[in-house]
């Protein structure tokens, strides 16, 4: 556009070729002035083409300059927008990474109240069990205080018969024989099946609360390694956004610079271009 619009003007300083006039030089007899009126008309008209030249040169010059301040605002408005909207962008992820802040104290936060009252649970289920177990003792102790009170009745009524057998000895011998070969044995197998039915009992009660132990600590321990793998989780999460956000921040500098270099670039050719040679 610059150079089609330079063309009228070169073609209007381009030089003329040479009118039919004609310059006429005096004879040797006169006639200068003639030649002096007709000098003059051509230099008034040529100084009036010089200064509508001029003019012209002046107002192109002008409408140039005008076009080219229109176009610096038009690229300082887009500057501005470009930049106002790189600032709500920021402000937008700046929120973003502090909802993500916040979520992730209440997560702690969460975690923290789940350990606590597992801990709790823990030490309730441990009190417990240390009460069932020192009922279990005190239940021991009264079986056994109620075996060998049985079995001290049983002894003294034992003692009783055999007294009694002594005095009548002769007459109960063999109801005597009888008693000492099959009830004592059987008191005794009874006395064995007894103590061994409490020991399994204890074993099994033993076993048990192994058992309980056992599991609780294995829900701990399952509980801890899931609570870690939602940590791990959450902390990988938080890197892909975070990577995420500054490869979309890298984006959009990269294209801020190369829109600011072909705005440059665009701005340097059209000034280059309306500049007069």
């Amino acid at each position: 556009m610059a150079t089609s619009s330079e063309e009228p003007h070169a073609s209007t300083l381009a030089p003329r070729p040479a009118s039919s006039q004609s310059v006429t030089f005096p004879g040797p007899h006169g006639g200068s002035e003639g030649t002096d009126s007709a000098v003059q008309m051509q230099a008034r008209r040529l100084s009036q083409r010089l200064s509508v030249v001029q003019s012209e040169v002046e107002h192109e010059h002008n409408a140039r300059f005008d076009a080219l301040l229109g176009r610096m605002r038009q690229l300082d408005d887009r500057v501005a927008a470009s930049q106002d909207h790189n600032t709500r962008k920021f402000t937008v992820l700046k929120e973003t990474l502090l909802k993500f802040d916040r979520e992730l104290a209440m997560e702690q936060q969460n975690l923290g109240e789940v350990s606590t009252k597992a801990e709790g649970e823990i030490d309730k289920v441990d009190t417990g069990l240390q009460a069932s177990l020192l009922a279990e003792q005190d239940a021991r102790r009264q079986e056994e205080e109620r075996i060998l009170s049985n079995f001290e009745e049983k002894t003294n009524r034992l003692k009783e018969d055999i007294n009694h057998s002594m005095k009548q000895r002769s007459e109960n011998e063999a109801h005597l024989r009888r008693y000492l070969e099959e009830d004592i044995p059987k008191l005794y197998e009874n006395l064995k099946k007894e103590v061994a039915d409490r020991e399994a009992m204890e074993q099994r009660m033993l076993g048990k609360a192994m058992d309980e132990v056992t599991q609780l600590q294995a829900a701990i321990l399952e509980e801890k390694k899931a609570r870690e793998d939602t940590e791990e989780a959450m902390l990988r999460m938080m890197e892909d956004v975070v990577l995420k956000m500054q490869t979309e921040i890298a984006k959009e500098r990269e294209e801020r610079e190369r829109m600011e270099q072909m705005l440059m670039s665009m701005l340097h050719t059209t000034c280059a271009k309306t500049l007069p040679s």
